[in-house]
């Protein structure tokens, strides 16, 4: 004899259902209870001369985070990056010719963590068109830009590979934990006229065959900076407010370097080079293996320096 179920029962299983369906569609609403705020996109179209473009402009309302990382590998173009006036807000546009450039923007929360990653596709649009590239120059591509504002509020971590063209970078403003940055055959340019709230556990710089010139980098608080130049040049204003030691490796290959170091700080550095290298270090004074401050003081910061130099030429300056 088959059972069969009581109306009551039936009523209670479809309330059930129902009360599933309502709690699913409320956490959809909310995102869950975390994350961030659907991006307010919005996509603007056009043609000129070069053909049909494409700007995209972004918008992010980070949730409760701890951290915020930010992963950009930008090919072609110029770029600028400075702090949003809005304390918990990313915003950004891009604009670019769709048939040479595919750009790729996502934001995701997760363990109270953001993270912004903004790519370029552009590798598979250069096997296909080499020729176009080398008959008309890199004019297809100069007036790619990238324009984002970080949030003024929340930690940043920050990896930046950057490609061809200008860059434009302000720091002020900004908290940063860990900064790398990466150049190709571009100019970049960085400040930072403020002191960062919290220490910098490290930052890099490689300048790869472009130019590098920094104002202020001092105010990044970093305890430990790796600056590694190949063919480029870097011209990095080192001054700013910082209140512990620092240790600054720099590598220098057939490029040059000028460091400007403040003149209240001990400097202790020590420098790898051959007969074929360009150093200038007259500001300090030679003492057995190392260049030091001639008027050293026990209880102020110290600048620790690790310099190797090949083919090319370091310039360390205290003003």
């Amino acid at each position: 004899m088959a059972l069969t179920k009581s109306p009551f029962v039936l009523t209670t299983l479809f309330n059930m259902k129902k009360t599933q369906y309502i709690i699913v569609i409320f956490l959809l609403s909310f995102g869950m209870g975390q994350g961030p705020s659907a991006s307010l996109f919005q996509q603007d179209k056009g043609r000129d001369d070069k053909g049909k473009w494409i700007q995209d402009h972004y918008k992010y309302t980070v949730g409760n985070i701890d951290q915020l990382e930010v992963d950009i590998e930008y090919g072609m173009g110029e770029f600028n990056l400075d702090a949003n006036m809005k304390p918990k807000l990313i915003s950004g546009n891009i604009f670019y010719y769709p048939l040479w450039f595919a750009p790729e923007i996502e934001y995701e929360e997760r363990s109270n963590r953001g993270i912004l990653s903004i790519r370029t596709d552009q590798e598979d649009n250069f096997v296909m068109s080499d020729y176009k590239i080398f008959k008309n120059g890199f004019n297809k591509f100069e007036d790619n830009s990238l324009d984002f504002s970080l949030p003024s509020m929340v930690p940043i971590e920050l990896d930046l590979d950057i490609g061809m063209g200008e860059s434009n970078i302000d720091f002020t403003d900004l908290i940063l934990s860990r900064i790398q940055i990466e150049g190709g055959m571009g100019e970049m340019n960085v400040e930072m006229h403020k002191p960062n709230p919290m220490v910098c556990d490290f930052l890099k710089i490689d300048t790869g065959l472009g130019s590098f010139e920094a104002e202020g980098l001092g105010n990044i608080n970093a305890r430990e900076v790796d600056i590694e130049v190949g063919m480029g040049s870097a011209d990095i204003d080192y001054r700013g407010h910082f209140n512990h030691d620092v240790e600054i490796n720099i590598e220098v290959g057939m490029g040059s370097i000028e460091l400007i170091l403040p003149e209240n700080v001990n400097v202790k550095a020590k420098v790898h080079h051959n007969f074929l290298s360009s150093i200038d270090m007259d500001d300090l004074i030679k003492k057995g293996n190392y260049y030091l401050t001639d008027d050293w003081v026990s209880d102020r910061p110290t600048v620790y320096l690790d310099i190797s130099v090949g083919l090319g030429s370091v310039d360390i300056n205290l003003r």
